[in-house]
């Protein structure tokens, strides 16, 4: 499968570019668990799944440079408000456990 888009970030709004992206071999992964660390020079995404109340499996890593994760986020941010904009407000607080989970 190869799709079309629009490269890069905020700061290439007003000089947009076409690529092809092309994804034939990829895997897709569905992950309910991340984190993000950070060094002086690469910002480390960990993806996972929840196991188990206490027990994460982290299935894939990703590692940017602080620059693109910076554009990443903010690509984020503009994706998520549309979304939100189209299907309401995404709610992110933790429902507590239940009575019979703790």
């Amino acid at each position: 499968m190869s799709e079309e888009g629009t490269a890069g970030g905020p700061d290439q709004q007003a000089q947009q570019r076409r690529i092809q992206l092309r994804d034939a071999g990829v895997s897709t992964h569905y992950a309910n668990f991340f984190t993000v660390t950070a060094a002086q020079d690469a910002i480390l995404l960990s993806f996972g799944n929840q196991l188990g109340p206490e027990m994460i499996q982290i299935e894939n890593k990703l590692v940017l440079s602080p620059r693109n994760a910076k554009r990443m986020a903010i690509s984020l941010g503009q994706v998520i408000r549309r979304y939100e904009q189209q299907h309401g407000e995404i709610d992110i607080n933790v429902a507590p456990p239940a009575a019979d989970q703790q």
